[in-house]
């Protein structure tokens, strides 16, 4: 009888390990999953971020962009962009003007030396 006992008591005791050591396997199981995910995401992660830096001489635009990126800052700095656009604009027409007048000047000049000529000639 109380050999039976301590059977019965070593039986419970192997079931209740088993138990135990299976609820530990899952739950590592699922930590080691988990992991897993995690350590995929980072490296995606970090593909995506040396994308955005590109090369070496790009790391200056992205350094601009990262302090441009400030509440209204990029805003302001896209006003400033029309502004230096609208000032070009209005340098190249000043700059044709100036050379059609160039033009008309040099032709009455050159048109004033031949009738120079002429009229030292007679």
């Amino acid at each position: 009888m109380g050999h039976e006992r301590l059977e019965v008591q070593a039986r419970k005791f192997y079931s209740q390990r088993n138990m135990y050591l299976c609820g530990f396997t899952l739950f590592l199981s699922l930590i080691l999953n988990r992991t897993y995910v995690m350590i995929l995401e980072v490296m995606r992660l970090e593909d995506k971020v040396r994308a955005y830096e590109g090369t070496k001489s790009d790391t200056k635009e992205a350094e601009k962009l990262a302090v441009a990126g400030k509440p209204g800052e990029l805003a302001r700095l896209r006003k400033e962009l029309e502004q230096k656009d609208q000032d070009l604009k209005t340098l190249k027409k000043q700059s044709e003007q100036l050379h059609k007048s160039y033009d008309e000047l040099s032709d009455k000049y050159a048109a004033t030396q031949q009738t120079g000529e002429s009229r030292k000639g007679i």
